[in-house]
């Protein structure tokens, strides 16, 4: 590998930790549907986890259980039809 594949390789992998984002389908101590989302990477803030959570549970909306700025990490439940109103 020549010195420009070696940097091209690790720009690449820079950028791919930079926008590190996960969801993991979980439940809340309740029973509703849940899931943990982590938005880490300089790149992410603390609201493109709340776009994610807003993706995940849709129409229907989400209550925060846990949520943190500062590690970019939040445990959501998704609501019930009932309990949007």
């Amino acid at each position: 590998m020549n010195l420009n594949s070696a940097r091209i390789a690790v720009v690449f992998a820079v950028l791919a930790c930079a926008a590190c984002h996960s969801e993991h389908a979980t439940y809340a101590p309740d029973g509703r549907r849940g899931y943990v989302i982590t938005c880490g990477g300089f790149l992410n803030s603390y609201a493109t986890c709340l776009v994610k959570a807003g993706r995940a549970c849709g129409s229907n909306g989400y209550e925060t259980l846990k949520g943190n700025e500062d590690d970019r990490e939040m445990l959501i439940a998704c609501k019930i039809p009932s309990q949007t109103h």
